[in-house]
């Protein structure tokens, strides 16, 4: 994440807090080795300075900047903070101490220390808003993706949905697009799906390679679409199931397919996925009985038999198995078998439904030849 902090400019006011003790050439070659990438010579060139000179606050300021280029987050705070209370004391007005909250708290997020994250971050953000500055949008960012992690979602939802506001570019799309996710993550817990589901197309747009937002995106229009029994959203949820099929092409993505153009009541094409699953987990009673689902909707009756039949040895008491097979013997003018799978689904049922079907096919047995 890109530290606003560490955008340096060369203030003069920094240069004259170090100069009465300590020279000019050595703060200079700190700088020059800092503004190199030469992070751990310039971090030696500082260290001197703050031993002949404690109270220089810039010295300590970049002490800190250095070892969070250096990635080693949890050695940041403590020159930060020196730096900090000089600062307030000397120069309370410097832009730096607001950068140098920022510094912390993104260090402790990047540290997964999201609690410790969250005080340094809101200080960064209310000096910078206080003195009428742009807040940079990373610190928004961590600080929302901190409440996230801690699931503190009235308080990340806010922030995220700020981010919305963002410029977009090229370095900062995957982010607009992970805060989207992160809002239909949450809408999606809370079982919202017009928002969740708004949230995450958004998502998908900003980054269309996001296997994770389109996963959610399908399971979220299934979850709507079941409870609205729409349509337009089952079709909707089969488009995102192929969008996700084409950037990742997995059994877990064959599952959420297939389910998906089962509800679209596009049999055929949920035959394939199904078919993929099923033979992947040859012990997966759920994923047989949707295979044979979409075979025998689509008219495939002989081999909808044959997983429906599957699916009855790995779930022997499956109502929607006996149901669906005793359907599809009945389809096939093979009465007395369908009369065996009603009878059956009736004793462990008693569903009204299935002696009506019983009845049925008897009688229908009677009139055969």
């Amino acid at each position: 994440m890109r530290a606003c902090a560490t955008s340096l400019r060369v203030i003069a006011f920094l240069i004259i807090l170090i100069t009465t003790t300590a020279s000019a050439s050595d703060w200079d070659r700190g700088v020059a080795l800092y503004n190199k990438g030469e992070f751990r010579r310039a971090l030696a060139e500082f260290q001197d300075i703050v031993q002949e000179r404690p109270d220089a606050a810039g010295a300590w300021y970049y002490i800190g900047l250095c070892e969070f280029k250096l990635k080693r987050y949890d050695r940041v705070e403590l020159p930060l903070s020196h730096a900090i209370d000089l600062l307030e004391i000397q120069s309370p007005s410097n832009t730096d101490i607001a950068g140098a909250w920022y510094t912390i708290g993104v260090s402790y997020f990047l540290s997964s220390q999201y609690e410790k994250a969250i005080a340094p971050l809101n200080r960064y953000i209310e000096i910078t808003t206080k003195a009428k500055r742009d807040v940079d949008p990373s610190a928004r960012t961590a600080l929302a993706r901190s409440y996230f992690f801690l699931d503190r979602y009235d308080e990340a939802l806010p922030l995220l949905a700020a981010s919305g506001t963002d410029k977009p570019g090229a370095d900062k799309s995957k982010d607009i697009a992970a805060n989207l996710y992160y809002q239909g993550v949450i809408y999606f817990k809370r079982e919202d799906d017009a928002h969740a589901t708004a949230a995450l197309r958004e998502a998908v747009k900003a980054n269309p390679e996001d296997p994770a937002a389109i996963e959610l995106l399908t399971e979220s229009l299934m979850r709507r679409a079941r409870k609205t029994n729409s349509a337009v959203v089952w079709n909707e949820a089969a488009e995102a199931g192929e969008k996700l099929r084409a950037v990742r092409d997995d059994e877990k993505t064959a599952g959420i397919q297939g389910r998906a153009f089962l509800g679209a009541k596009q049999f055929d094409r949920a035959v394939a996925p199904l078919e993929k699953l099923a033979r992947a987990d040859t012990s997966n009673g759920q994923a047989w009985l949707f295979y044979g689902i979409a075979l025998s909707r689509s008219g495939k009756m002989r081999k909808a038999m044959e997983a429906l039949e599957i699916t009855i040895q790995l779930m022997p008491d499956s109502i929607p198995a006996m149901s669906e097979l005793g359907y599809v013997y009945e389809s096939d003018k093979q009465y007395q078998q369908a009369l065996r799978i009603y009878e059956k689904a009736y004793a462990v049922s008693n569903d009204p439904a299935m002696k009506e079907s019983m009845d049925r096919v008897r009688a229908l047995a009677a009139q055969q030849p």
